[in-house]
């Protein structure tokens, strides 16, 4: 997943998900931008599903998501536009 904000441009990959007591611990896979541990709560996980099924964009995404995710597959329909990829510096990885 891409996490953007105004201090950075994060590219964070889910490696490993466990239960912790009533929240949902999400860590990240080796090679993301930044090695992080994400802890979200049960409400916070129900809010989010909310969210999306009650939006006309986030319900038409998780209905349309096996045809996203065969074009994403396939090479087309690639979720950055090419002046996303070439203007993109990643400060996290100066190297």
């Amino acid at each position: 997943m891409k996490v953007r904000s105004a201090l950075a441009t994060l590219d964070i990959g889910i490696g490993a998900v466990r239960r912790q007591g009533n929240n949902l611990v999400l860590q990240s896979r080796a090679g993301s931008s930044l090695e992080t541990e994400i802890t979200v709560s049960a409400a916070e996980v129900f809010q989010t599903i909310g969210r999306i099924l009650v939006t006309p964009a986030g319900l038409l995404f998780v209905l349309g998501l096996p045809y996203f995710w065969l074009r994403q597959r396939l090479g087309r329909g690639d979720s950055l536009s090419t002046n996303d990829r070439n203007t993109q510096n990643d400060i996290n990885k100066p190297w």
